[in-house]
This record gives structure tokens, C-alpha cells and sequence, in this order.
């Protein structure tokens, strides 16, 4: 599923029009971009949870050319879903 067939559907289940889902959409999207990087993780009850992981710089050596490279410190983001969620698809 892509976004414009996801917010097609979230429209005519709510009723609302695809602007407002949308926007609804990116709200929340920017909500849990947000919180993760302040490194707080975001729960959804009946969905699943953000966790945030940070990761320090460091120094990590290139086996092909031997050369040694600075990693930047990054954030990334694992998502575990709800048990409530994963007895859907399970069933």
C-alpha cells in the first residue's frame, strides 16, 4: 500500500477528505520524528512502539582500502508492533 492509496482509504473510512488526512497523516508522522529525537520512545496502544536508538560517533576501518572513516553519530528507529496487532495478521 502506498500513501495515496492509505490516505484514500483513511478518507472514506473517517469521512474526511483526503486534505485533512493528509494532513492528520504528517502530523503525526512530524509527532514521532520529534520524540525520537529527543530520544523518547512513542507508544501507540493497539499499534506498537517507536524506540528511539542512538548511536556514537566512531571510527570504523574500510576492509577494502584499509582506510579509517569517521561514522557520524545517528539516530535510527526500531519499530515494535502490539501484541494486539500482530494477533491480526497472525490471526
Amino acid at each position: 500500500m502506498n500513501t495515496d492509496k492509505l490516505i484514500e482509504q483513511l478518507s472514506a473510512t473517517t469521512g474526511k477528505t483526503p486534505e485533512e488526512v493528509s494532513g492528520l497523516i504528517g502530523a503525526l508522522s512530524e509527532t514521532i520524528r520529534d520524540y525520537c529525537a529527543d530520544i523518547d520512545a512513542v507508544a501507540i496502544p493497539g499499534f506498537g512502539t517507536f524506540q528511539p536508538i542512538k548511536h556514537n560517533e566512531s571510527v570504523r576501518t574500510d576492509i577494502a582500502t584499509g582506510k579509517q572513516m569517521l561514522v557520524p553519530p545517528a539516530i535510527t528507529v526500531n519499530f515494535k508492533s502490539s501484541v494486539v496487532l500482530r494477533k491480526k495478521f497472525v490471526g
